[in-house]
């Protein structure tokens, strides 16, 4: 019997190279060719994982390879045949081969697939939040860059969307106001829908020219209509203050006494400007003034109109850049149950995957190494005499 004998590749090469990774590319060809590749991954990206399942197996090789050269350097013909008998090469590559299986059945399972529908119910814990955003021409004025709608709508998406101080169960909705009223988005969980709408909003998409914060103030309320009754329910105005109509104090008033909804202003513009900044004739950071009978068009922030209002529903003033301490105060009040949802989910399975992992595992540590039977052990000299 040769010495290498005792070590052979092929079983080796079968079991922690050509099986693992066969097994590997039928479940990736499963999930490509059929409909499993719609189902959901709790952890798809860390698809690369799968790459540790050939680097084990060469490892195997790699040691398989170093103990045939230590063999053919120290073990001499005669005691490799004594030891031949007792070896049994394949029940060691299946065990290294049931590790490496089990890699697969491990990967499968940090990878997290799910099959299967059930319900879930969640319950949604926060506060109601309506955004009452002026789209009226003023808000084109460049006293904040790059003007004061552009800067409203990037502190907004940052403070109220990517801070998540509020958590992702408040609800969100979107009024566009100017001479009129535009309802955006009604209150939802779906920030990213809130997003999406707040980057569409523009000077113009309110056909009615003018600012009209009063109306503004009783749209933002109708949103509220489906709110429980003690829910807390805010209204985030953003504006310059310029109220064409007036009725701005009274409306909100109205709507703190009457529904507890509280009103709170945030006032976008440069108050040290006394006369106020030029109002551009056009968007797109055009130079050109508005003219109104011939003069040009000015547009001031309206601090102390913006101030008595918030007084008067209930809430505060603040400047755009103190919009952050206003969202961490609100974010501070009370949470209520807001909406009880039923969603379809996909039932998570890594637990087969790992279960089977641990099977496997287990079957590695029963399997011996050598043969047991005592017949094939060699024998003393006064062992075979007895046996004679």
């Amino acid at each position: 019997m040769r010495r290498r004998s005792l070590h052979p590749t092929w079983p080796w090469f079968l079991w922690v190279l050509a099986v693992p990774m066969a097994l590997a590319a039928i479940g990736g060809a499963v999930v490509v060719v059929t409909d499993a590749g719609d189902l959901p991954f709790d952890n798809a990206d860390l698809w690369w994982l799968i790459t540790a399942v050939p680097a084990a197996g060469l490892l195997f090789m790699y040691s398989l390879f170093r103990r045939q050269r230590a063999m053919n350097r120290f073990v001499s013909t005669e005691l490799a045949g004594l030891l031949a008998p007792q070896s049994s090469p394949a029940r060691q590559a299946l065990r290294a081969g049931l590790v490496v299986i089990a890699l697969v059945a491990l990967v499968a399972a940090i990878l997290g697939p799910r099959w299967g529908i059930y319900l879930e119910k969640q319950r949604a814990y926060g506060v109601d939040i309506v955004v009452a955003l002026d789209v009226s021409r003023s808000m084109l004025v460049q006293d904040v860059k790059p003007n004061r709608l552009a800067r409203a709508k990037q502190d907004i998406r940052q403070q109220l969307i990517e801070r998540d101080v509020f958590g992702g169960a408040s609800r969100l909705g979107l009024v566009a106001f100017a001479g009129s009223t535009s309802m955006r988005l009604p209150l939802t969980t779906d920030h990213i829908a809130f997003r999406s709408k707040l980057r569409d909003i523009r000077v113009g998409i309110v056909p009615r020219g003018g600012t009209a914060i009063g109306r503004a103030i009783a749209e933002a309320t109708d949103l509220f209509a489906k709110s429980p009754a003690e829910a807390t329910k805010l209204i985030l105005l953003f504006t310059d203050g310029e109220d064409h109509e007036g009725g701005a104090q009274e409306a909100a008033k109205s709507v703190y006494e009457q529904f507890g909804i509280r009103l709170f202003t945030i006032g976008i513009g440069d108050p040290s400007l006394s006369a106020g900044a030029q109002v551009p004739s056009a968007q797109g950071g055009s130079n050109k003034p508005l003219l109104h009978d011939g003069q040009i068009v000015f547009s001031k922030l309206d601090v102390d109109g913006l101030r008595l209002a918030a007084q008067a529903g209930g809430g505060q003033y603040a400047p755009l850049d103190d919009l952050n301490l206003l969202v961490d105060a609100v974010a501070g009040m009370r949470k209520t149950e807001l909406s009880t949802e039923e969603r379809m989910r996909h039932k998570p399975r890594y637990q087969l995957f790992l279960v089977a992992a641990l099977i496997l595992l287990g079957a590695e540590t029963i399997i011996a190494q050598r043969r047991l039977a005592i017949d094939d052990a060699p024998q003393r000299v006064w062992q075979q005499e007895v046996g004679a």
